[in-house]
């Protein structure tokens, strides 16, 4: 061949190839879940719905596709969705942790669902799910310790409400007390009901542990619970100055003042979170909770300004009080 056509060709070689390439990374089930998820965190929730249920028709038995959709479901409150999608994702892989620790969560969220609903056979039955799923992740990985404290928060707040018999949840603690003493500190904190006795738990936990940020984030969340936010305000700036991403505690912390009444607060740290630049789907949540801050102060206006710019943002804004899960917002 000539040198001149060669050249002419080669350009054109490169580009085709470059195509192959791509068309065959878009094939790739983990690919697929990966650009949906960055689409769903763009606040484009719908288009990676239709892009993961797509992927689903293509690779019917990819775990991480079904895992993606149940987190994009559950962003949009679509909860028989969420369970589908969750209960898919471990029939591909059985043993997967993380797959029956999602499909734990979906079941539990059934259960507030079939609760609304008043149907105490789902409840249950969604009950029944969710303890199931967490004993299967232990059987799979016993040091997977945050589903054992998932089955020990489940054991005491869920089991006794819907008047389902459970193992005594002391064992699992003593254990991952054992393991990891700061997931054991949570853990332990389900089985202790005076907030004093928690805080002390959280607190040595600190004194042991100052500049872990994993105890930090855990602290502050536990300590928000116990009731002391003050103490749960310096863990959560603490762990930001460590890592940007634990902003996130701005909005737990936001929420407690807000159930407090103290509006004022709960707006102060709203606008904190919202500085940090967050993705933009928290961002319309986090606008869509200043609509609500100045709603109840009075200021209608301005509530509506703010609603209609979150869902500028993200038509399906998440509109429940609670933040949405630290879950569905974790890369793959």
């Amino acid at each position: 061949m000539p040198i001149r056509k060669t050249r002419v060709l080669l350009p054109v070689l490169f580009a085709l190839a470059a195509s192959a390439l791509c068309a065959h990374a878009a094939e790739d089930p983990a690919a697929i879940a990966a650009e949906a998820f960055g689409l769903r965190l763009d606040g484009r929730v719908d288009e990676a719905v239709e892009m993961l249920e797509a992927g689903v028709g293509d690779h019917p038995r990819a775990g991480v596709l079904h895992y993606e959709l149940a987190r994009a479901k559950l962003l949009l409150l679509d909860i028989p969705g969420t369970l589908a999608a969750a209960e898919s994702a471990v029939d591909c892989a059985p043993d997967s942790c993380e797959y029956r620790y999602f499909a734990a969560m979906a079941a539990a969220y059934s259960l507030i669902d079939a609760a609304h609903h008043d149907d105490r056979d789902r409840m249950k039955a969604m009950g029944r799910r969710t303890i199931g799923h967490l004993e299967a992740a232990l059987r799979a990985d016993p040091d997977c310790h945050r589903a054992r404290y998932l089955l020990v928060q489940q054991s005491v707040e869920m089991a006794p409400q819907i008047g389902l018999e459970v193992a005594d949840p002391e064992p699992h603690v003593v254990l991952i007390e054992g393991k990891d003493p700061i997931m054991g500190a949570k853990a332990r904190c389900c089985l202790v009901v005076d907030k004093k006795e928690q805080r002390k738990i959280w607190e040595k936990i600190l004194e042991d542990h100052p500049d872990d940020e994993r105890a930090l984030v855990e602290a502050a969340e536990g300590l928000i619970t116990a009731g002391d936010l003050v103490l749960a305000a310096a863990c959560i700036e603490k762990a930001i100055e460590k890592n940007a991403e634990n902003s996130y505690g701005l909005l737990r912390l936001g929420h407690a003042h807000a159930m407090r009444g103290d509006w004022e607060r709960a707006r102060i740290l709203t606008h904190r979170y919202l500085d940090h630049e967050p993705p933009v789907a928290l961002k319309a949540y986090a606008t869509a909770r200043l609509g609500m801050i100045h709603h109840r102060t009075g200021d209608q206006d301005r509530a509506r300004e703010l609603m209609d710019e979150a869902r500028g943002m993200d038509p399906h804004v998440w509109m429940t009080v609670m933040p949405p899960p630290k879950e569905i917002f974790t890369p793959l």
